[in-house]
């Protein structure tokens, strides 16, 4: 793969580690309010929500917003199952989990390694500023970040993935898909991007929108980020 020049990263659920953000985040209210709450089971329904809504603003059924406006929405669609969302700023709630992603050990590491064989930039639904607030607090280190957002369409749509590849300046061969999630990486095939699936610490078992594929084919599968790095040569 000597004609691969750039890196595409996913960052929600492959570098930052959003189920234990958003579980220490609703754990903190809820003792705060004297409540009790499932914290696993409420960052599982919280992310489930979110990707109905962003599978209706990707076909146009809501008006196009940024993540952490459908975060906003799907907190307002779980009050009648969580009472406590009923009681706090649900926005607050949105910037400090979404904006203070804790990152997966050896990812920031591993970037730095990356860039300085490969240009390494972030492909995302997540919202720009989230991205730039998470990776500023954790000292993750990017040559871009393209959030879909800006593209006018969101992955797994095919035109996300070709948009941010032209943006580049780079060929669909030139480029590769960096993902833990192999619906993610199954799109960017689509879009003929070469792939690399790397294994992370927590299973995120949401994927709304994304064709699971039922064979894997990827030009890399990675055990961890060290393995990423050595099967990329960096």
């Amino acid at each position: 793969m000597d004609d691969v020049k750039g890196l595409f990263f996913d960052v929600g659920g492959t570098v930052f580690d959003w189920k234990n953000t958003a579980r220490e985040e609703i754990q903190k209210l809820a003792d705060e309010k004297g409540q009790a709450i499932d914290g696993d089971a409420f960052a599982d329904d919280w992310r489930g929500e979110m990707f109905k809504v962003h599978t209706q603003v990707r076909h146009g059924n809501l008006p196009w917003t940024n993540a952490d406006a459908m975060h906003l929405h799907a907190l307002e669609n779980l009050t009648g199952s969580y009472p406590l969302l009923t009681t706090i700023d649900r926005m607050a709630l949105v910037k400090s989990t979404w904006h203070h992603l804790k990152v997966f050990a050896g990812a920031a590491e591993a970037i730095n390694r990356l860039r300085t064989r490969y240009t390494v930039v972030v492909l995302t639904i997540l919202s720009w500023e989230s991205i730039v607030s998470s990776s500023k607090a954790a000292k993750v280190q990017w040559d871009g970040i393209l959030s879909c957002e800006f593209l006018g369409y969101y992955k797994p749509s095919l035109q996300a993935y070709t948009k941010g590849i032209r943006l580049l300046g780079m060929k669909p061969s030139e480029s590769m898909m960096v993902a833990a999630h192999k619906g993610d990486l199954a799109a960017a095939q689509a879009a003929g991007m070469h792939t690399a699936y790397v294994n992370v610490p927590e299973e995120d078992n949401v994927a709304e929108g994304f064709a699971q594929p039922s064979e894997t084919n990827f030009d890399i599968e990675a055990v961890d980020f060290e393995d990423l790095c050595s099967k990329l040569q960096a």
